[in-house]
């Protein structure tokens, strides 16, 4: 009632929650490159084996993206950000403690799933539910903060590495994320806009940042659900799929 009466639209903290979570992950698995020196200087293991340790969690990240898409459609979509928000905070405190390069690559293999669903189609899906006008501003705030998180984070790993060791460095990426990003998401992050009795941003005549248009010209606009077999027949999914891919 406080939100309708401040005339505050709540998918705007939705983007808030999805935005500190882009953040967190993608600025989390962006810093494993800091780790590269410290590690291979402590283990002995040469760079490039622990470089494929490293992008073995970007592939098996790339690989369960559809996985993740089908969660997101079965399945609550919040509770998946949030599973592997709380799967990769996890895995980044275990790091520390590993004593073998077979440990390390279980460790990443499991933390590709975290990052997985913390990032990628699930936060689409979240953020195209709540807003159908401002899906481009919203959409960007969310990719950008992944880009931002980079930004951040990994001067900030890189502190703790010249204060201490690289051990910390990996607690405070963990730590970030299960006492932040997991607790912020897990307040603001809503799946769709009837869990609050509202309706999307731009969906109705009467809700917020509506252009008042018919039921009609929103349909042309705005599109529908399409089902599986529609959508990876259709012109469009192709399209898309093949400017991702370049």
């Amino acid at each position: 009632m406080l939100l309708r009466q401040n005339k505050i639209f709540y998918g705007w903290f939705v983007v808030i929650g999805a935005v500190l979570v882009s953040f967190g992950v993608a600025g989390g698995q962006f810093s494993f490159g800091v780790f590269l020196k410290p590690m291979t200087a402590e283990f002995g293991w040469s760079r490039g084996t622990l470089s494929l340790a490293f992008g073995t969690t970007f592939m098996i990240s790339g690989l369960l993206r559809p996985l993740a898409g089908y969660l997101a459609d079965r399945y609550s979509p919040k509770i998946a950000v949030l599973s592997g928000v709380a799967v990769m905070g996890t895995m980044l405190l275990f790091t520390p403690f590993i004593q073998n390069l077979a440990q390390l690559f279980v460790i990443f293999a499991i933390m590709s799933i975290g990052i997985t669903l913390g990032t990628g189609p699930i936060m689409t899906k979240v953020i195209s539910a709540w807003f159908y006008t401002r899906r481009g501003l919203t959409m960007g705030l969310v990719s950008g903060a992944s880009s931002f998180g980079a930004m951040v984070l990994v001067p900030s790993t890189s502190a703790f590495l010249v204060l201490g060791d690289w051990k910390q460095g990996y607690w405070f990426l963990g730590v970030l994320l299960l006492a932040l990003v997991l607790p912020v998401g897990y307040m603001l992050i809503r799946n769709r806009p009837g869990e609050v009795g509202m309706e999307p941003y731009g969906g109705s005549s009467e809700g917020p940042g509506s252009d008042r248009e018919s039921a009609v010209q929103r349909q042309t606009l705005f599109g529908r659900d399409a089902g599986f077999r529609e959508a990876v027949t259709s012109p469009l999914f192709a399209k898309l799929t093949l400017g991702y891919f370049v």
